[in-house]
């Protein structure tokens, strides 16, 4: 037979019988509970082990700097519209500075410091932190009031915290500031970080000095009430000029490009807040620049907060 042949198989064949039946074994049922436990056990424990080494990811645990660009600083301090809007915003309406009261009918003491042996000028103190709604919003008009009297050369951004109403209001942050001025000095504290890596408290930044912490104690809700300016202690503000809720959703870009719309509610909030300060300044300073405390837009402020250039 050749190797392609095949032998074909029979046409039928005889069908395999069934298996002899074996007897089925029982195992007793405290066995069977047994096994669910051991069971049971087991797969605890590795839910156990499968938790102890779980690691959730890693939160910041350290404030890190990130500094306004040139361009954003320039455009807030070259804001067109101050003498356009003046103090009207009735979209937002704004909180003004009140006037701090001294012995009898004379003014509180003025607060002035100096910077390298310069001249005392006037201490403007702003009493602040990064996780809060207020606090964001309040730096926008100081902000811009400061840029009219001097420079900032450094100044950061932040955002408030996610986690409180009016959340992430993207705003600017006074920790690691640089600003000069020949008119006033610029005192900051930034008590609290927007970091909160724990979710119990969030990260402290700054403590205020003796003289800070006596301006919280007189004029400041509280201690962890933020924010507070103080304008050389004769002008103060407990929160901030206007709600916070005109500015969310919107970037540092976004806010300062609206700033050049005189009829933006935006804009009226920041700019009438932005005047306000300005002349609490000149009211501190001797009413210099005249070209800052002489403009129309602060003249009108002067009149709803009774400012005369001897105040």
């Amino acid at each position: 037979m050749s190797s392609t042949d095949f032998e074909p198989a029979p046409a039928s064949a005889p069908e395999a019988g069934p298996a002899p039946s074996v007897p089925g074994r029982r195992f007793p049922r405290r066995y069977v509970a047994f096994g669910v436990i051991i069971v049971a056990i087991a797969l605890l424990g590795t839910l156990v082990l499968v938790r102890d080494n779980y690691s959730p990811p890693s939160s910041p645990t350290t404030e890190t700097f990130s500094a306004a660009p040139s361009s954003l600083l320039t455009t807030v301090a070259s804001v067109p519209v101050y003498d356009a809007v003046g103090v009207s915003s009735l979209a937002n309406p704004i909180t003004p500075l009140r006037a701090t009261t001294g012995s009898g009918s004379a003014p509180a003491p003025m607060w002035r410091a100096r910077v390298n042996n310069g001249p005392a000028e006037p201490v403007v103190y702003f009493y602040g932190a990064e996780f809060a709604p207020y606090a964001a919003a309040e730096r926008w008009p100081l902000v811009l009031a400061l840029s009219r009297f001097g420079t900032f050369r450094q100044l950061g951004l932040t955002q408030s915290s996610s986690t409180t109403a009016f959340a992430n209001i993207s705003t600017f942050t006074f920790y690691d500031k640089y600003y000069t001025s020949k008119y006033v000095i610029l005192e900051s504290v930034e008590r609290y970080s927007s970091l909160d890596p724990t979710g119990a408290s969030y990260l402290s930044l700054q403590t205020p000095d003796e003289r800070q912490r006596l301006a919280v104690t007189n004029y400041a809700t509280s201690p962890t009430t933020f924010p507070l300016l103080d304008v050389a202690n004769r002008w103060v503000l407990n929160g901030a000029g206007f709600t916070p809720g005109v500015l969310m959703g919107l970037s540092q870009d976004e806010i300062a490009g609206d700033l050049s719309s005189a009829a933006s509610p935006l804009t009226q909030a920041v700019v009438s807040a932005a005047n306000e300060i300005t002349a609490t300044i000149c009211a501190v300073d001797g009413q210099k620049p005249g070209s800052v405390c002489e403009s129309r837009g602060v003249l009108a402020a002067d009149q709803v907060l009774k400012i005369t250039p001897s105040a």
